[in-house]
């Protein structure tokens, strides 16, 4: 016979039982449920952006952008600095101070020579009086005419002292106003040698004024390639512009220089961009005028399906593929050169043979390739 208690344990164990049988056959149920699957990743792929020049026939010449028309400044007269008006980068307008030396000595001097030109003149007034006195004396025979004539010569001599005490006095007025540097044009000051303190000589070159407002490349040109300049078409890539610009020799050194034997050339911008500064690094690009305009990319860009070369351009942003004909004109083992480009497209330079229309990819900017 089975008491109370001994039916409630097993109670209790048989719904243990079903409790476990349950939870098994849920772990069972889902073990056999199928996961969820996964998008694909999206593959990348290396990309080099086009640069189209002219091959063997192009020569690369590292230039600058200078102002077509930039002066040395210098005092005409010699002395020390006593103020500098201006600082670097500043625009100034025509007449303008810019520095000043001390001119005590040559308003001293100025001085001078204003006390001789009224010495000069009092001798001046005497020796006409005399000369007038003399010739009225001649009319009656009081004095002879040699005389006369001697008086009339100290006279004109004491004139021209006149004359050349009033030249000597401009000149040092002047030589005193020039203690003032002053711009000779509007323009940017571009380069300072000087500080307040320092002493100058004449004629030294104390700091330099372009006029910003028509700049031109300029690039020392070796001298093998100096003779036929200006056969060649040139071209520039600046800093900062993304487009290639488009130049035009406008003076040819006529010697060249001692230190690197090189010939300096100015070429005029045909249609300057905007954003253009004067100083920045201008890389020159010189090419046959009959050079065909071409790209270098690396060998694994290139696809010879159909027996026609091809490549495949990427939207970076979209991430497609388009396959671009185009034309082969030489091959290397690690480099090809093609035309039928636009500069600055993402071809895609490793792996092409492994990709088609229908892929999405993730372009990657390969080493070097900038």
């Amino acid at each position: 016979m089975i008491d109370s208690s001994d039916f409630r344990l097993m109670k209790l164990v048989h719904a243990l039982v079903w409790s476990g049988l349950v939870i098994s056959g849920l772990a069972v149920l889902t073990a056999c449920s199928p996961a969820a699957e996964k998008a694909p990743p999206i593959p990348a792929v290396y990309v080099t952006p086009v640069h189209n020049d002219h091959g063997e026939d192009m020569r690369i010449l590292s230039g600058a952008v200078r102002p077509r028309i930039e002066s040395d400044l210098a005092f005409r007269a010699g002395g020390k600095v006593t103020a500098r008006l201006v600082d670097l980068g500043q625009a100034v307008r025509a007449g303008q101070p810019l520095a000043r030396i001390d001119a005590a000595d040559y308003q001293l001097a100025a001085d001078a020579a204003a006390e001789q030109l009224r010495a000069a003149q009092v001798d001046a007034t005497q020796a006409a009086s005399d000369a007038a006195r003399f010739k009225r004396l001649l009319l009656d025979g009081s004095v002879g005419a040699a005389d006369h004539e001697r008086q009339q010569a100290r006279s004109d001599a004491a004139a021209a002292r006149v004359v050349q005490a009033e030249r000597q006095l401009e000149v040092l007025r002047n030589r005193a106003g020039y203690a003032v540097l002053t711009a000779p044009f509007d323009g940017v000051v571009t380069g300072l040698q000087i500080e307040v303190g320092q002493m100058v000589d004449e004629a030294q070159p104390v700091m330099v004024l372009a006029k910003p407002g028509e700049l031109e490349v300029v690039v020392d040109v070796p001298e093998a390639l100096a003779a036929g300049l200006r056969e060649k078409v040139a071209q520039a890539r600046i800093a900062g512009i993304p487009d290639l610009v488009k130049l035009k020799l406008r003076e040819l050194a006529p010697s060249a220089s001692a230190q690197t034997r090189t010939f300096r050339a100015r070429y005029a911008i045909a249609s300057p961009p905007p954003g253009l500064r004067m100083g920045v690094t201008a890389d020159v690009q010189l090419a046959g005028k009959d050079a065909t305009t071409s790209a270098e990319l690396p060998s694994g860009a290139l696809l010879t399906t159909n027996k026609t070369p091809s490549v495949w351009l990427v939207d970076d942003k979209a991430g497609t593929l388009t396959q671009q004909t185009v034309t082969l004109l030489s091959q290397s083992t690690d480099q090809v050169r093609v035309t039928g480009l636009p500069d600055g497209v993402l071809v895609v330079s490793a792996g092409a043979q492994k990709l088609d229309a229908g892929m999405k990819v993730q372009a990657v900017m390969r080493p070097g390739s900038l």
